[in-house]
């Protein structure tokens, strides 16, 4: 187990991620499991955590009391410095076991600019890079995600891949492990990879081998085993309503990128953009029943706290049942202030109307994706909208009220013209002109966001060559130029990172050691702007003899092949070929969801069929249109008790009656490095999850009525921590401590809780003292000690000087001293105490106090090494509990 030092996390930025202790993350004994997985993707916490797929898999494995799963995630380069400098190995989060020391490592492989990062990962965790090198007492490192349709860039780094759906078989392979396990291990480590052989939508890239032509292209994957299949079919969920998917997901301490719950409507989508790799190797589109999604949503809401609910899918808008899943979901949680979003919205399926109801809580921009500026390039990449669908949709929101819109658009695509990209600028301006054609005035901001695009393997754009870095840079020039209206903003993708994604998303084994040698040279967190090295990269070609436009640049013929075939989604190479050469005609093909099937192979190779509501959804909008027109309306006023209409702010005339509450709470030990806001978010979460009738503000983005008292710095922890909150209904003392207890995690108390009897000051507005323990290993002698703090103690000032990002501040400290500092001396430590007033005009923190001590006075001690707690706060000598 891996012990991090206080030291070390006091000096990373956001700590937090490395704590672990999260509510709803589960933590096993080693000793009682018979097979452990840490899931990693490789990217920092953030964007690890917002990872669905991964979340689904963490729910799945341990809910098998004979698997330990865990997650890991790159640590940041501050860390990274620290752990190598520390001889830290890579870490879980839920039991900080070594890396090294489980079964499996599984990386979730979701763009090809991570690929430097799993790299990294695998030498901090102190495993061997290439896989050919591992010993037996390695982890199996398996690679999942979106990028396995093509692997073999990668491919010598892993024992193995899960190719498609892993809900199944990852339980599959956790069998066959402790099956191996029990009979011995017999073949050893190759043994094992041997048996997953049988198992359907596994790729063991050592059992293949890759055969040249004296030229250097490639020609074909040869099996080095009899079991080894000539093709890997993706798994593949036959029924999402039967599928596991994520009821306890663990709740982080810290804000993330997707930080809300995110509910899963379908799987797949058909609409058939040619651009999309996502489209083909998710197919088919599988939808989950109304009801289902109801009792999904309704569980996680009550599991989490969460007050924010995306309901995601590769196009959420094409759900059947979406307009009765969203009155429902309004209408089930209309009391619990919770909101809810589409990820974007296709221009041709759009509903102001329902766009209206989803943000009542909480109003934002709207996002569409034209993805193209002209409709000639739309009919290309079949896109199948149109600029009046765009207008309509734009025009019926502005007059709805909204004032911003995001556009986004690819540049680059198949038969692109200097008109289809000034085609971006001048649609971008034609909906900032409709708004002003509305409203009658400016006050519109229009956002275009314009990505490079890469062709992808399974797509019909996979033979088409992308463009050169500097033909980019061009294009992105000449939009920039067009784009005169200040109400317009432009964001673009770096083109060179685009390119370098370019070469391995269809690259083959030998881009390997390019990939190594780029990492040897220092890439890693490519996908970051400000990490991103191209000379690296650039170098990294140059150094191993290889040709980037090779992989990249030229256009493919149709009878070429293609390394990337041996994991297959299961579409027809015969329907991407004809789908090019629509593309070519401009040419749409319907989408085969509800309409005709366009014969892509997907159902029947893998024996899977698309599940889709939309025809019992029409049929019962019909039979209740048909009952409405049956039955004479009868208007009735609902009746509504006095104590309803006292307490409802709706009420006639009366306002609302809320009653206030003070609670005495904790930060302990498993806190210590969550900040401020991110405590106050425990205990928001914390009250959701109790249903107590929380209070709100009242406005357009209303938030829960709930203060605390001056804020404790990052890394100290507290015995004694004040909040005041309302409820809108009476409840006796003990009710309400005991529901709001059971829902705070390790590390939060609630000790004392007392009603607020009329009016009552602001609780931060209250607190003038607080005391500090300060305990810190000590290098000198007690006299010396003495001495110190009596020169600091007898100063008649000691100024200290404030640093952060936005200014430098001179701060007289001793104006804050209510008392002198005093000090124990015990066996190479110093327990210091210091009670520091709380003013209108600000404070002092105890480690800058202690810094200054240490840098002026020349204190024996390393500030960052104290453990610091607050002992409690003070209004006038009394706690602020005793004042209600």
């Amino acid at each position: 187990m891996v012990r991090l030092e206080h030291e070390v996390l006091q000096s990373v930025l956001k700590p937090s991620r490395y704590t672990g202790g999260e509510w709803n993350a589960v933590r096993k004994d080693h000793a009682d499991v018979a097979c452990t997985w840490a899931l990693a993707l490789p990217d920092v916490y953030e964007v690890g955590m917002s990872n669905l797929g991964l979340a689904i898999l963490y729910e799945i494995l341990n809910r098998r009391p004979d698997i330990a799963a865990e997650r890991v995630y790159a640590p940041w380069v501050d860390m990274e410095d620290e752990m190598r400098k520390r001889h830290i190995p890579l870490f879980s989060l839920e039991t900080k076991t070594e890396i090294a020391a489980f079964d499996f490592l599984g990386f979730s492989l979701q763009y090809e600019m991570i690929y430097s990062n799993v790299l990294n990962m695998l030498d901090l965790s102190g495993i061997p890079v290439w896989a050919k090198d591992r010993g037996e007492d390695m982890p199996f490192v398996v690679g999942g995600g979106p990028c396995v349709y093509n692997v073999e860039p990668v491919a010598d780094f892993f024992d193995f891949f899960i190719i498609g759906e892993g809900e199944e078989v990852i339980v599959e392979v956790s069998d066959a492990l402790m099956a191996w396990k029990k009979e011995g291990r017999p073949g050893g480590r190759r043994g094992f990879l041997q048996r997953l052989l049988d198992v359907d939508g596994i790729y063991v890239p050592s059992f293949y081998e890759p055969v040249y032509d004296d030229k250097g292209n490639y020609q074909e994957m040869r099996p080095l085993a009899e079991q080894a299949k000539p093709v890997i079919y993706k798994r593949v969920v036959k029924d999402m309503d039967d599928a596991i998917s994520v009821e306890h997901p663990v709740v982080p301490y810290m804000d993330i990128v997707h930080n809300r719950i995110m509910l899963e409507l379908f799987r797949g989508c058909s609409r058939g953009c040619r651009f999309c790799q996502a489209g083909i190797c998710y197919r088919p589109a599988r939808e989950r029943t109304e009801k289902n999604l109801r009792r999904m949503a309704r569980g996680l809401v009550d599991a989490t706290g969460y007050d924010e609910m995306s309901l995601t899918s590769l196009s959420s808008a094409d759900y059947s049942c979406l307009g009765r899943l969203v009155d429902d979901l309004m209408t089930d949680f209309q009391d619990e202030k919770v909101s809810f979003s589409l990820p974007s919205l296709r221009i041709d399926s759009f509903s102001i109307e329902l766009a209206h109801k989803m943000q009542q809580v909480r109003k934002s921009g709207l996002t569409f994706a034209p993805e193209a500026g002209t409709q000639r390039l739309r009919d290309v990449i079949n896109k199948g909208v149109t600029e009046e669908n765009l207008m309509q949709a734009c025009g019926a929101a502005f007059r709805q009220g909204w004032k911003q819109v995001k556009l986004y658009f690819m540049m680059g695509l198949p038969t692109e013209t200097d008109e289809d990209v000034i085609g971006i600028a001048k649609l971008a301006k034609k909906v900032v002109d409709l708004y002003t054609e509305i409203k009658g005035r400016r006050g519109c901001k229009v956002t275009i966001s314009v990505a490079c695009f890469v062709p992808k393997p399974y797509t019909p754009f996979q033979w088409f060559g992308q463009l050169p870095i500097e033909e980019f840079q061009r294009r992105q020039q000449l939009l920039k130029e067009h784009i005169t209206d200040r109400a317009i903003t432009f964001n673009y993708h770096d083109a060179r990172l685009s390119v370098i994604e370019g070469v391995f998303a269809r690259g083959d084994r030998r881009l390997a050691r390019v990939l190594y040698q780029a990492w040897q040279d220092g890439a890693k967190f490519d996908g970051w702007s400000d990490h991103y090295k191209d000379e690296i990269w650039h170098e990294a070609f140059r150094k191993c003899g290889v040709d980037m436009g090779y992989y990249n640049l030229r256009t493919r013929s149709f009878q070429e092949p293609l390394p990337w075939l041996i994991t297959s989604p299961g579409v027809n190479q015969e329907f991407l070929l004809r789908e090019w050469h629509h593309a070519m005609a401009a040419a749409l093909t319907e989408d085969c969801r509800r309409g005709k099937c366009s014969a892509c192979g997907i159902c029947p190779n893998l024996g899977v069929h698309v599940i889709d509501y939309q025809r019992q959804e029409m049929a019962r909008l019909a039979e209740k249109k048909g009952n409405e027109a049956e039955s004479e309306p009868v208007h009735t006023e609902p009746a509504v008790d006095a104590e309803t209409q006292q307490r409802d702010p709706r009420g006639p005339g009366r306002p609302r009656q809320l009653f206030a509450w003070r609670a005495e709470i904790t930060k302990g030990e498993e806190l210590r490095y969550v900040s401020h806001l991110d405590y106050a978010n425990i205990f928001l979460r914390a009250f959701d999850r109790a249903k107590l009738p929380m209070a709100y503000s009242e406005g357009f983005n209303p938030h829960m009525k709930v203060s605390f008292a001056s804020a404790l710095s990052l890394g100290v922890t507290s015995a004694s921590e004040y909040m005041d909150f309302e409820l809108t209904k009476p409840l006796c003392q003990p009710e309400i401590f005991d529901r709001l207890q059971a829902e705070l995690p390790p590390g939060v108390r609630l000790l004392k809780l007392r009603e607020i009897k009329g009016r009552h000051k602001a609780l931060m507005s209250e607190a003038d003292e607080a005391i500090y323990t300060l305990h810190v290993p000590y290098a000198g002698t007690e006299k010396e000690a003495l001495r110190v703090l009596a020169a600091y103690n007898a100063a008649p000032e000691a100024v200290w000087h404030r640093v952060t990002p936005k200014k430098t501040r001179d701060i007289e400290t001793k104006q804050y001293m209510k008392k002198p500092v005093t000090a124990v001396w015990t066996d190479g430590a110093l327990d210091l105490t210091m009670d520091i007033a709380i003013t209108p005009s600000g404070s002092v923190k105890p480690l800058e106090i202690l810094t200054l001590l240490q840098q002026d006075y020349r204190l024996a001690v390393k500030p960052a090494e104290a453990l610091i707690e607050r002992q409690g706060i003070w209004s006038k000598g009394r706690k602020l509990i005793d004042l209600v």
